[in-house]
């Protein structure tokens, strides 16, 4: 069963544009929700970490919402760079309880 679903699966962006990453999730109790990117043969690199706190977050030309509500993230690329060209993993992480 699929807790998170991130789309689009692929995304091909100009130098210079702007583009949207899109994460769903079905996870409760919900704790955090992190944007990370992933060069290829690296390690992945947090870009944001969106809290019941804090449903807005930016870093540079790197900016994400959190609308816990719909259960829902986007990751927003502006000006994008060559150096843009990577994975992009949304990660969800939910409390530990008795039963896990």
């Amino acid at each position: 069963r699929t807790q998170v679903e991130q789309s689009p699966q692929s995304l091909v962006v100009h130098q210079g544009e702007s583009c949207v990453l899109q994460c769903n999730y079905t996870v409760t109790p919900f704790n955090n929700l992190r944007w990370y990117k992933q060069d290829r043969g690296r390690a992945p690199v947090s870009l944001t970490v969106l809290t019941n706190k804090e449903e807005k977050t930016s870093r540079g030309r790197y900016s994400a919402t959190l609308d816990k509500g719909a259960k829902h993230s986007t990751l927003h690329i502006s000006a994008s760079l060559l150096d843009d060209t990577a994975t992009y993993i949304c990660v969800v992480a939910a409390p530990c309880s008795p039963e896990t």
